[in-house]
């Protein structure tokens, strides 16, 4: 059992574009696209410095990301297996 310790557990990473792209492919259903301004969204982290979104936002948006070695993640030393979004998506979206 985890307790009290911070875990690493490592998976897919996509854009949002790619998202909004499988969204479309799989469930049937368009996404809407909105670019967002580095400046601006350090600007909305300075107003609001400890919302964890807006820091994440301006980290990838700096194309910065946070990645680590799976074989030291959590699922990798534990024999979790992942499964991609689209995979994912697919076994869990009902086309309309």
């Amino acid at each position: 059992m985890v307790r009290n310790r911070v875990v690493f557990v490592a998976g897919e990473t996509l854009s949002y574009t790619k998202l909004a792209d499988i969204v479309k492919g799989v469930a049937g259903k368009t996404a809407k696209s909105e670019l967002w301004r580095i400046d601006s969204l350090r600007k909305e982290l300075e107003q609001d410095a400890q919302n964890a979104m807006r820091k994440y936002r301006v980290v990838f948006a700096e194309g910065k990301g946070v990645a680590w070695d799976r074989k030291l993640t959590f699922n990798g030393q534990n024999g979790y297996q992942t499964i991609g979004v689209e995979q994912w998506a697919r076994q869990n979206f009902k086309r309309d």
